[in-house]
């Protein structure tokens, strides 16, 4: 492979993107083009480092772009209809924490709480359970080191988007540190908060 076709490969491995981030460049300058390396180690050569090497870097790249896609397929992602009781526990907690970001947990944000948890999976308990606790949420990074998967991520920050007032500017600012915690992509925080009328 030339190095003239490697932006075509990397527009669609990417997704289409037409500006690709200086990580993705460096690493795609890395692959191999046919031509030898007239600095080669010839002991790599033999132990077969280098062909190792480019397939974990394409697998890294591969995954990466098929989990944020994954991300992005995820059709109502602060519903809690669909997610696990685990997870709708959890998400219920973020809902709290948020609401608790500008001190204090307001009506409005209860109610939209409340109707959270009655669509939710969880039986009556676990939902009295839940309502009790939220005039005292759980610690932001504890929550936040329950989140296991980039999906969780991105409902966790669905689901605090939802329920909070967003034309205050003490709300946007925990939405931007949330986004950077969860480390979600910039086109999805985009999609999430275009999706809830929200523009940071």
């Amino acid at each position: 492979m030339t190095d003239s076709r490697m932006p075509g490969l990397l527009k669609r491995l990417l997704g289409g993107s037409a500006d690709p981030t200086p990580s993705t460049v460096q690493a795609a300058a890395s692959i191999p083009t046919g031509e030898p390396e007239a600095d080669a180690s010839p002991l790599g050569s033999r132990l077969g480092h280098q062909p190792v090497l480019y397939e974990m870097l394409a697998r890294q790249i591969l995954d990466s772009h098929l989990r944020n896609r994954h991300q992005l397929h995820d059709r109502a992602p602060a519903d809690l209809a669909s997610a696990s009781p685990d997870e709708a526990r959890l998400l219920v907690r973020a809902m709290a924490a948020a609401a608790h970001a500008n001190g204090k947990l307001d009506r409005i944000e209860l109610g939209r709480i409340r109707g959270k948890l009655r669509s939710s999976p969880l039986d009556e308990e676990d939902r009295r359970a839940l309502e009790n606790s939220l005039q005292e949420p759980q610690c932001l990074e504890e929550l936040v080191r329950r989140v296991d998967s980039p999906r969780l991520a991105a409902r966790f920050y669905a689901v605090s988007l939802a329920v909070i007032d967003k034309n205050t500017s003490t709300n946007r600012s925990y939405l931007r540190y949330l986004a950077q915690r969860l480390d979600l992509p910039a086109d999805l925080v985009v999609r999430l908060n275009r999706q809830m009328g929200l523009r940071l």
